[in-house]
Parts: structure tokens; sequence; C-alpha cells
């Protein structure tokens, strides 16, 4: 029981001091130097307030918000549709169109699926 209690504190104590998404481009830049943000896009550093768990009175911990700097995309993100399921689908449906034409040019009637 120990233990778990032991891993319980450590690991929420390892994860309160995991930096916000968009920040890492940014540590040690000024407000308006360009960045790039977690996935890709242009962007632009931007101060911005952000909440964090404050531990220096123990635990509980108390939230607050603090200033930070953040990797801001300046360009609208590119929709992809470059999706597997996608993919299989059209190429299934172009499969039975074709087969649908084919049968349609020899003449003859699909048989029935019994």
């Amino acid at each position: 029981m120990r233990r778990l209690l032991l891993f319980t504190l450590v690991s929420g104590t390892a994860l309160a001091d995991v930096p916000p998404d968009n920040a890492a481009q940014c540590q040690g830049a000024k407000s308006g130097a360009a960045c790039t943000t977690d996935d890709g896009r242009p962007g632009t550093c931007v101060t911005q307030r952000v909440g964090r768990l404050d531990y220096s009175e123990g635990v509980p911990p108390k939230a607050i918000e603090v200033d930070m700097l953040l990797c801001v995309a300046t360009a609208p993100a590119r929709v992809t549709t470059r999706s597997p399921v996608l993919a299989a689908g059209l190429g299934l449906a172009l499969v039975a169109a074709l087969a649908g034409l084919s049968v349609v040019a020899r003449g003859r009637r699909p048989r029935p699926v019994s």
C-alpha cells in the first residue's frame, strides 16, 4: 500500500511540470519571434496565460495562472483526407462501379445473390 501511495505522489509531481502544448519552440525566445507549432504549422511566439499547479505550499496544490510564451499558428491548418479507411472505401466503390459497368456493357443482367 505504501508503494502505491509513493508511486502516485511521485508520478503526480512529475506530471505537474509538463509544459503545455506549443511551448517548447518559444522557450528562451522573445515575444513575436517566429516558431513552429507542435503540428508543424508556422507561428509566432505570443504571451498567454496558462494554468499551472503550485506545490510551493505542499499537497494539495493550488491552481494558479502564469504568463508563458506559446507558439500560436499564423496559418490555418491544412485539411487532409488521407485516411486509409476512406481510401479503401473509395477503392471498393470504384471496383463495384466497374463491375456493374462491365455487366451492363455485355448486355447481361446480374444474377441475384441468394
